[in-house]
């Protein structure tokens, strides 16, 4: 007879019992139907998370304005414990070239490829922060984070 033990997890796992500190502002992820979208005014750089076809599965659309060349990615941590999810998957699936010289807000879109958090289950709600960050394609300039914003999401 063999038995196999996984190593034990050294982060709280998700059980629907996490609660969101009170007095912080929780945006929702916004409803994609059959790739379109809900309509947000947006007049500063800004993300926009969309719930897409199954729990846990997103997509995004990132504001941006006077950017240089290069490429943009998010890092999702949770809320609670600032314990960064899925970090390689969500930056591989969620890279995308950026460029805006003008002072006007672009819509850069996640277009048909999606981001997964795979920390928690359908239904389990909890609270993350969501980070746009930049990569330059000037490679002696360093990364940097543009936006933060508080998002519920769920796991897959």
């Amino acid at each position: 007879m063999f038995a196999f033990y996984p190593p034990k997890s050294p982060y709280k796992p998700y059980n629907n019992d996490i609660k969101n500190p009170k007095n912080v502002k929780f945006s929702m992820p916004l409803k994609l139907f059959s790739n379109e979208k809900e309509l947000v005014e947006v007049t500063q750089p800004d993300i926009l998370i969309y719930d897409y076809l199954q729990p846990g599965t997103y997509k995004y659309d990132v504001f941006l304005n006077r950017i240089e060349k290069g490429k943009v990615y998010l890092r999702v941590y949770d809320f609670n414990t600032n314990r960064i999810l899925s970090e390689k998957e969500i930056k591989k699936q969620s890279m995308r070239e950026v460029f805006n010289p003008s002072d006007e807000l672009k819509e850069f879109s996640s277009g048909d490829k999606d981001f997964t958090v795979k920390e928690g289950d359908w239904g389990d709600y909890y609270g993350s922060r969501v980070e746009v960050w930049f990569q330059p394609d000037n490679p002696n300039e360093p990364e940097r984070k543009l936006i933060e914003k508080n998002y519920i999401i769920q796991g897959n």
